[in-house]
């Protein structure tokens, strides 16, 4: 399995469990968990100006990165999100 550092901005704390399960479909499971809390947007996304920031660190197999990604793509849960490979990962 590979270290994944996810950050995801979502409207509020309760849609979390939801991406938990996600998570938890996808055979991954969250290592760390950070909340930083809600604040403003640079701009409205969705109609929304504040969110709700969080860094995880997940664990999740290589192959099924891509399906998971396009899995939040579609979901209406998460506003936005980004996901890097840990630096420790990339030189394997």
């Amino acid at each position: 399995m590979s270290t994944f550092e996810f950050t995801f901005l979502v409207n509020d704390k309760k849609s979390v469990t939801n991406l938990e399960e996600v998570l938890k479909s996808y055979n991954g499971k969250k290592i760390n968990e950070e909340s930083l809390g809600k604040r403003l947007l640079a701009y409205p996304i969705d109609k929304n100006e504040s969110a709700e920031y969080f860094v995880w660190q997940i664990e999740l197999e290589k192959n099924v990165v891509t399906d998971f990604k396009q899995k939040l793509n579609f979901d209406k849960v998460v506003m936005r999100y980004l996901m890097l490979l840990k630096e420790d990962e990339k030189k394997k």
